[in-house]
């Protein structure tokens, strides 16, 4: 096993997670995925990770072949952490997709005092698993080796009491790496005791949609991180 710049990845190979990197094996899920859906045959190229970083390079088939060395990408020193007040209709699944898509390392969908959605118990429980699953998805489309978590739904005021989080907010702060979780309030914006002591970022002078700052919020965060630009400007 040695390290690598995940760049090498062949990006015209489809990607997919496996339990076991050593011995690979495809979900029924995947299978039906490659072979009904992108239509692969027996020896096209494929490459496979197990979620924790290794990947390797396989030959589709029944079975996986296995052609390439294992390699190992580690995770960066600051993990990215975006949470985002819930939002209507089928936008929640979207920012999670845009979220795994840009390298957040952890998802939280939380539940503001002035969110309109209000979710019962079965459906935050249904919700989770149907996040992790467009994680999942979003991780192998854009061929990542990690999976973002993405939390169970939660009150704002439980998260507190997990966490540091600054909030996003007209007229805070800069956005820089100083706050590594940020959370994206409802369409109606914090209310005032939601604010009450908390740090804030500000996102820019617009006001955006909430959808649209959650996923801005995640580009700016994953860009500082990763040096694509080294500051937010004012």
């Amino acid at each position: 096993m040695r390290g690598s710049d995940i760049s090498l990845i062949d990006l015209n190979f489809p990607h997919a997670f496996v339990d076991d990197i050593d011995n690979p094996c495809l979900s029924d899920e995947d299978v039906h995925h490659f072979g009904k859906v992108l239509r692969l045959r027996a020896g096209d190229g494929i490459t496979v990770s197990d979620a924790k970083g290794n990947w390797r390079e396989c030959v589709y088939g029944p079975p996986l072949e296995l052609t390439g060395e294992i390699f190992f990408e580690p995770k960066p020193e600051i993990e990215i952490t975006v949470g985002f007040a819930l939002i209507k209709k089928g936008k929640p699944e979207m920012v999670v997709q845009k979220l795994t898509e840009l390298g957040v390392n952890k998802i939280i969908p939380v539940v503001a005092q002035r969110s309109v959605v209000q979710w019962s118990e079965r459906k935050i429980i249904e919700s989770e698993k149907r996040f992790n699953r467009i994680a999942r998805e979003a991780a192998m489309q854009s061929r990542q080796v990690y999976i973002p978590e993405v939390l169970r739904t939660v009150p704002l005021a439980a998260l507190e009491d997990q966490q540091k989080i600054a909030l996003a907010h007209p007229g805070g702060k800069k956005l820089s790496l100083d706050c590594s979780c940020l959370i994206i309030g409802p369409e109606g914006g914090w209310a005032p005791d939601e604010l009450d002591g908390k740090e804030c970022f500000s996102l820019g002078g617009s006001v955006l949609r909430s959808e649209t700052a959650a996923i801005s919020a995640g580009v700016l965060l994953t860009s500082l991180r990763d040096g694509r630009i080294s500051e937010i400007g004012e």
